[in-house]
């Protein structure tokens, strides 16, 4: 119980500290040029990249960068469905585009193959985080817009909620 206590505890900190550091620069930056979008009639913004595996576009569409290739083992299933599951949003709402050939950013332990069954076993714990942290920078995007504590919003289907004041956007 104390190992599980101490990953849980490790993980939430990494998605606390990645919301704080990384979300507070891309989230402010994003909020300008949200309301930039809003009052002109300029194409849409491309994708955002809330992290190396995350994009969401003005639409609200949903990309992993998948670090693995597909070859019969399900890896173009399984691995979306752990950033799906971490935005609250259905399998179908992810598609994915291949990753860059850069093992720094995308590898494990400085490998970006694929092979030995070890997709879930090498992508869980990043892809987890990855789709955590995403999710949480954008609660912390939408809390800061209306003025309410992040602890007061949800995530759910593709867009945050404030049940207080019934409010609700849209990832995109």
């Amino acid at each position: 119980m104390d190992e599980l206590t101490a990953k849980l505890h490790s993980r939430r900190h990494f998605i606390q500290l990645s919301a704080l550091v990384g979300g507070g620069l891309v989230l402010g930056i994003e909020l300008q040029a949200a309301r930039a979008t809003q009052t002109s009639h300029l194409p849409p913004r491309a994708a955002a990249a809330l992290n190396a595996y995350v994009r969401i576009d003005s639409q609200g569409r949903i990309t992993l960068v998948m670090p693995k290739v597909e070859m019969g083992q399900g890896t173009y299933t399984s691995l979306p469905m752990l950033i799906a599951e971490e935005l609250e949003v259905e399998l179908d709402a992810v598609t994915v585009e291949p990753a860059p050939p850069d093992p720094t950013v995308y590898g494990v332990d400085g490998d970006q193959s694929t092979g030995g069954s070890t997709s879930i076993r090498d992508c869980w714990l990043p892809l987890r985080k990855a789709g955590a942290a995403a999710r949480m920078m954008l609660i912390g995007a939408a809390a800061h817009k209306w003025r309410v504590p992040v602890s007061a919003c949800r995530a759910e289907g593709g867009m945050v909620f404030h049940d207080g004041s019934a409010r609700r956007i849209s990832y995109g």
